[in-house]
């Protein structure tokens, strides 16, 4: 993955991006400099195969949903489609 520079006033984020764009990956920051949730967004491509890695590693708690038990705490995976891209988002639980 290669780290791209970001300039943004209204987010705090990490952006870094395969060698073959196929994923990028989004790690937004809080005012600490502290992960409060990821974005990936990867080629639709590649759906299929993030949902078996997740059915294989997480919980499922519905459709293109699941559930990360890790340190005491839940966070919740989903992926959304898009047109060309599919979006799958974690974070904390709520």
């Amino acid at each position: 993955m290669n780290i791209n520079s970001v300039i943004n006033k209204k987010f705090s984020y990490l952006k870094y991006s395969d060698y073959s764009d196929n994923q990028t990956m989004l790690f937004f920051l809080n005012s600490d400099s502290v992960c409060k949730s990821v974005r990936i967004i990867c080629d639709a491509s590649l759906k299929t195969k993030k949902e078996k890695e997740f059915n294989s590693l997480y919980i499922k708690s519905g459709e293109n949903r699941w559930i990360d038990k890790r340190n005491g705490k839940d966070y919740l995976i989903e992926i959304m489609d898009g047109k060309w891209s599919c979006v799958i988002s974690i974070e904390p639980s709520k």
